[in-house]
């Protein structure tokens, strides 16, 4: 992920204020070549782990397990953490 700090480029600021209150479609050509969407450092974290490859991973390790079949309840989990 690119991140480009904008004391660095002043000249975007004036076009990063216009679009932060929404998110916005960048077109060239007649055709879609980037999203810009509002966000905080909470969001930031979490788009950080969502591409992440080991996170990716993970999912996908659980989807199988899960097709599979082999998953446990909550109540089965809950009894085996001792929280129950």
């Amino acid at each position: 992920m690119k991140t480009i700090d904008l004391r660095e480029r002043p000249e975007l600021e004036p076009v990063v204020r216009e679009l932060s209150n929404d998110s916005t479609v960048l077109v060239r050509d007649g055709h879609a070549v980037a999203m810009v969407s509002p966000l905080d450092d909470d969001d930031l974290d979490w788009l950080a782990l969502e591409t992440s490859p080991a996170f990716i991973e993970s999912i996908a390790c659980a989807r199988q397990q899960a097709r599979e079949g082999k998953v446990i309840s909550h109540e089965q989990l809950m009894k085996e953490l001792g929280l129950e």
